[in-house]
């Protein structure tokens, strides 16, 4: 019994299930009957308005139109402003190189005067080399000379300092005298100074094409006598040489490294960075100038040594060669 009622409960739900797909069905084909009607009266309706505005419809057109021109001059602003970028762009690109073929060219000349600096830097260790040893055999034959003869000669010491590198002068310069083993300072650029106010006035009162030759001074204990020759441009300086007047400009190395001596005066208005000392030094004072270049190296100063000998005076000209500073 049981058993058959489940059979007919089972036939009922079938039943169920079949009547609720066919709603469904009918459902479905009803709404696309009834979207298609409504798309179809749309259409129509938009149809049926289209045709009672008539010229309405115009306005459409125009803004239309107006929408087309302001679309193109828009494009056409774009393109033009495209074209500014591109001609910017290649003006800078071309800028950019331009800077960096001068870049390129700076570091080559940088690099040439590195490798020149380098090769006269090499060039002259070998010539400071080279002196050191002509130096020291030309100590060794002496020293045989003055042993192969009866008389006495006085040796000549040479202190190393540790300056090895000597360095033509450039700067400013402090001129000395070492003679008799006395100190003089020599008012070098006064005399320069004086030279260039007087030659003039002393060509003035010359005729003629022939050299001058004159002196002026003394000043700070010395006189200058100069020879001007004829040039193309005019007069210009031959040479000149120095003479000291006497002896009161003239002090012991003791008296000149007091507080109170000139030299050291002179010294304590000059900045060791700034000045050179060059010592034009006689045979006798040498020994004197030892000291004077280690009192000079203590203070920071370089020291330019002209050695003279006797009977030749002090002078310079344009064609002589700088002093080299230790």
């Amino acid at each position: 019994m049981s058993k058959r009622r489940e059979q007919d409960l089972a036939v009922g739900q079938d039943s169920f299930l079949d009547t609720t797909a066919n709603l469904v069905g009918i459902l479905i084909i009803l709404v696309v009957v009834v979207g298609t009607q409504a798309r179809y009266d749309a259409v129509e309706i938009s149809k049926k308005k289209l045709a009672e505005a008539g010229d309405e419809s115009q306005p459409f057109m125009v803004d239309a139109g107006k929408q087309s021109k302001a679309m193109n001059e828009s494009l056409i602003r774009q393109f033009e402003q495209l074209k500014k970028y591109e001609f910017e762009n290649e003006y800078r690109e071309r800028e950019r190189n331009n800077l960096l073929k001068q870049v390129s060219n700076a570091r080559e000349i940088l690099e040439d005067e590195l490798a020149t600096a380098d090769e006269k830097q090499k060039e002259f260790v070998e010539q400071a080399q080279e002196v050191q040893k002509l130096s020291s055999e030309l100590n060794k034959v002496k020293k045989q000379v003055g042993a192969a003869e009866s008389r006495e000669r006085p040796e000549v010491v040479l202190e190393h300092l540790p300056t090895p590198m000597a360095r033509t002068v450039f700067t400013k310069e402090l001129h000395l005298q070492l003679k008799g083993k006395k100190v003089s300072v020599i008012p070098w650029d006064r005399l320069v100074g004086s030279l260039k106010t007087e030659v003039p006035l002393a060509l003035s009162r010359k005729s003629g094409r022939r050299p001058v030759e004159d002196s002026l001074g003394p000043v700070g204990g010395f006189l200058m006598h100069y020879r001007m020759v004829p040039s193309s441009l005019g007069y210009e300086l031959d040479r000149f040489e120095l003479e000291a007047t006497g002896s009161e400009a003239s002090e012991t190395l003791a008296e000149a490294l007091a507080s109170s001596g000139r030299l050291s005066l002179e010294m304590a208005s000059r900045t060791p960075g700034e000045t050179v000392v060059t010592v034009w030094v006689y045979p006798d004072s040498f020994e004197e100038f030892r000291q004077l270049k280690t009192w000079m190296f203590d203070g920071g100063f370089l020291t330019a040594a002209r050695p003279l000998p006797f009977g030749v005076p002090i002078g310079a000209s344009p064609q002589g060669t700088r002093s080299s500073a230790q």
